[in-house]
């Protein structure tokens, strides 16, 4: 089962409600503590932080970049896409900044920024949030969108119903939406949708607050694995 169509237009309509300062989690850091605290490995995680630009700030963004890193430059009939990668290989974190600019001025400018990894602990957080922040300080407004997603390895130790039921605690989730794959022989088992408080973004399904997926993966007859995202997962899981 691959994300739709649908799914992604639904991106353009995610909301973000006002918190006190001082008063915000930060996902990312939830999640992973959920996993640990739950004794699941991880795979891998992702934050990808996105905002839209006026073509003056992309240009102006471009030009930092070259100021201080090497700059892949590609170019196709629609977009120029400027991509820049930061190793941080002493606590094994991955960092890319993307700034897309359409060749059509009716579409505006995007920047990307992604933060990733294969594991987590207390240096893995403290340096995650010191890039987060300094990115939110320096590059984008409070304009933009956020999405973290975390992957669990393959195993048999927990299996779905446990897990939800383990992550709908925790998280003091609801407004639950469960998509079943009919698809014969497709490694997919479901799709969870749910919603928690807890964070400051959300979008609507059919009139319904969402900010929470689960997709359920059967590796083989006996390993599953999970992906978890929010406020949606982006990319293939």
């Amino acid at each position: 089962m691959r994300k739709t169509a649908i799914l992604l237009i639904m991106m353009v309509f995610i909301t973000a409600k006002p918190m006190a300062y001082g008063m915000e989690r930060d996902e990312m850091v939830d999640l992973a503590n959920f996993t640990l605290k739950n004794s699941v490995p991880i795979e891998s995680w992702q934050v990808t932080l996105k905002e839209n630009l006026t073509r003056k700030k992309a240009e102006e963004t471009v030009n930092n970049l070259k100021d201080s890193s090497l700059v892949t430059v590609s170019e196709d009939e629609n977009v120029i896409k400027y991509q820049v990668r930061d190793v941080h290989k002493q606590v094994g974190l991955d960092v890319s900044y993307s700034v897309v600019i359409p060749k059509n001025e009716a579409f505006k400018p995007e920047m990307n920024a992604v933060i990733e990894g294969t594991q987590w602990n207390d240096e893995i957080e403290e340096e995650y949030l010191s890039i987060k922040r300094s990115m939110e300080k320096k590059i984008f407004t409070k304009s933009l969108k956020l999405f973290a997603c975390l992957t669990t390895e393959p195993g048999g130790i927990i299996d779905s119903d446990v897990f939800v039921k383990r992550i709908t605690k925790y998280f003091n989730v609801e407004h639950f939406a469960t998509q079943t794959d009919t698809i014969e022989n497709s490694m997919h088992e479901k799709i969870i949708y749910g919603y928690t408080d807890l964070w400051k973004q959300d979008f609507i399904i059919q009139g319904t607050q969402m900010n929470l997926q689960i997709a359920v993966v059967q590796v083989d007859e006996t390993n599953v694995k999970y992906t978890v995202g929010t406020p949606i997962l982006i990319h293939e899981y």
